[in-house]
């Protein structure tokens, strides 16, 4: 049987496109690189960062007597969030549900003061 190896210039090649790829990917995406190293600490951190600013959210829309779809919101952007982190979702999804929720429980925040 004859084995083939690959050739120096393959690996080249593949060294070369790699390099071209860090280079033209975007600044969201190395970010997204970046957490997929500490991904246990990406989990970690945005269940306990999340949960805080949803009840926080959470007490100042009770505080307020807004409607209840206010509430219903709060709960399910921080629910969503905290649930793909528990579920160990890929990295990308972690981390753009912690700032979709992150976001509308600051608007809901701000709104309700």
């Amino acid at each position: 049987m004859l084995e083939t190896t690959p050739l120096k210039s393959d690996s080249l090649l593949s060294s070369i496109s790699e390099t071209k790829l860090q280079k033209s990917s975007s600044s969201y995406d190395r970010l997204i690189q970046k957490l997929d190293f500490s991904y246990f600490g990406l989990i970690s951190m945005t269940i306990l960062v999340g949960s805080i600013i949803g009840g926080l959210s959470a007490s100042v829309v009770l505080s307020n007597d807004a409607p209840i779809w206010q509430l219903c919101l709060v709960s399910a952007a921080a629910m969503a969030s905290n649930t793909a982190a528990i579920a160990q979702a890929p990295t990308k999804w972690v981390a753009n549900l912690f700032i979709v929720s992150t976001l509308i429980n600051l608007v809901l925040i701000l709104i309700n003061i």
